[in-house]
């Protein structure tokens, strides 16, 4: 029961004990009768002070409506986590926490504001002296955080450019902006090709229509590591060097009967290749010209190039504190292997730059659509996809923060494993946010249950969750806006936040 200290001065208790009869979000509501938390009005938690204090290790996405405690509930169901009741706004921000490299996944289906959470990372993000990297702009939508149309959340109001003051660096890539089905003749930003230098060797592989083998010492990973290491020496720096390193290790002597004898160790003797004699390693003939053929394309289509001024290196736009955003718009319509290799690439260059200290600062690489680069299925698995999966691996070494955008998980009577990204990339995450359009059994038992952060038999304890967690979030819509859900893996809690609308993003009317 909340204790009033004194009408005069409309303090409200930071903490209760026991479950109140109604969210306290109404409580503030019906007990000073006006706005939100006395002073604070409803718009406001939408607006963003321009004075408000932005931290590398602390990033304001929004306001905080409660704090649920899973570790507290699952042995005392009578306990509430610390919920958070001042007339103080800043009191009530919710921050992620950037003091270590985190990994973020945020689900949502079409509508849901994926989009306005995104923008809102990034703004935010930005102005708390962290680099950003949107690395796939899918649907052409991120380059409202730099000129947006603005207008007040619960009036219809002419809309009204207004600049945000974020530096922004648009590129495109050059094999998407040639295609015809894009209809970007005037596209307005920088257009990019990818330099030899940085193609990874999963790229190479996808480039060239081989195989990815798990083995490290498999010929076709021996071919392309030969490859990669001689691009880094300088032993090749042309096209016409790529062209020839891949004839020079075709074999006409070679049997084209079984699918092993495509690509093998000569005479079985591998341990000269070990050595670093990447003349044992040959092609059949066949393999070879097609590998050729698929390289000649990948230069005229313009995915990648041995000339530097045909490319915008993400390092040197993120040493001079722009925002980078890249625009895969219509990519769809080109059912090609090029944007995977693109975004492998691009992401490959700035671990690079971060592990050979070329770049010092602190970094989040957002990926949006990020079903469509990393899906979950290993049927709809590629190379490049794979190597991404990697170097988000090896991106928490190098303190590289990660988001995933991605689509809804699937439904409680779907598979157990069936999420529109792979599993390893969610069970690692620090954060994952979800919208309040979620269903409670898909949201127990496909999130938090496959998590390990959702464990109750009890009918008691599954109807109590409920009730703070669902019911909390219907009692607290407001305006047609709902909070969403965010749930901290590292501190066991879930977090019900109206996400805040910066100088970059328009919520929808509903």
């Amino acid at each position: 029961m909340i204790e009033e200290e004194n009408e005069d001065e409309a303090v409200l208790p930071k903490t209760i004990s026991k479950r109140p009869k109604q969210s306290l979000f109404m409580e503030e509501l019906n007990y000073y009768g006006k706005g939100m938390a006395g002073h604070i009005s409803f718009d406001d938690i939408y607006k963003e002070d321009p004075q408000r204090t932005h931290k590398q290790d602390k990033v304001l996405i929004g306001f905080l409506h409660s704090t649920v405690d899973l570790i507290n509930i699952s042995s005392d169901p009578d306990l509430i986590n610390e919920v958070y009741n001042t007339q103080d706004k800043e009191s009530r921000d919710f921050y992620l926490d950037f003091s270590k490299t985190i990994r973020i996944v945020v689900f949502g289906m079409t509508g849901a504001g994926k989009t306005v959470l995104a923008t809102r990372i990034i703004y935010s993000t930005y102005k708390a002296g962290v680099n950003v990297a949107c690395l796939t702009d899918v649907k052409n939508e991120m380059a409202i955080i730099s000129q947006p149309l603005q207008r007040e959340y619960t009036k219809f109001l002419p809309l009204e450019e207004i600049p945000t003051g974020l530096d922004i660096c648009t590129i495109r890539p050059f094999f998407l902006q040639k295609d015809p089905t894009t209809e970007d003749i005037s596209y307005e930003g920088k257009v990019s090709k990818l330099s030899i230098k940085n193609i990874t060797e999963a790229a190479w592989i996808e480039l060239m229509g081989l195989t990815l083998k798990e083995d490290r010492e498999s010929p076709q990973n021996i071919f392309v590591r030969f490859l990669v290491e001689a691009i880094r020496e300088g032993k090749i720096s042309t096209k016409q060097d790529i062209f020839d390193f891949i004839e020079s290790h075709t074999s006409t002597t070679i049997s084209k009967k079984t699918k092993k004898d495509e690509i093998q160790i000569k005479d079985g003797d591998d341990s000269r290749v070990k050595d670093g004699d990447d003349s044992m390693v040959k092609f059949a003939d066949q393999t070879g010209k097609i590998m050729l053929r698929n390289i000649i394309i990948a230069f005229k289509a313009g995915v990648i190039t041995d000339n530097d001024d045909e490319v915008i290196s993400p390092v040197d736009i993120l040493k001079d504190n722009k925002i980078i955003i890249y625009n895969y718009r219509n990519y769809s319509n080109n059912a090609t292997k090029y944007p995977f290799v693109s975004l492998t690439s691009n992401i490959n260059e700035i671990w690079k730059a971060k592990k050979d200290k070329k770049y010092k600062g602190k970094v989040l690489i957002i990926i949006d659509e990020a079903h469509n680069f990393c899906n979950a299925s290993p049927t709809k698995n590629s190379s490049s996809k794979s190597k991404i999966i990697s170097l988000v691996k090896e991106s928490r070494t190098e303190s590289i923060n990660m988001c995933f955008i991605t689509q809804d998980p699937p439904s409680s009577s779907g598979s157990s494993d069936d999420f529109t990204i792979p599993y390893e990339v969610i069970s690692n995450s620090r954060y994952i946010i979800v919208p309040p359009t979620i269903s409670p059994k898909d949201f127990k038992k496909k999130l938090l249950e496959d998590i390990g952060m959702y464990k109750y038999n009890n009918k008691d304890q599954d109807q109590y969750f409920n009730s703070l967690i669902f019911k909390e979030a219907y009692k607290s819509k407001r305006n047609g806006r709902s909070p969403w859900f965010v749930v901290d893996k590292l501190l066991k809690r879930v977090h019900l936040v109206y996400i805040y609308v910066p100088g970059c993003a328009i919520p929808e009317e509903q």
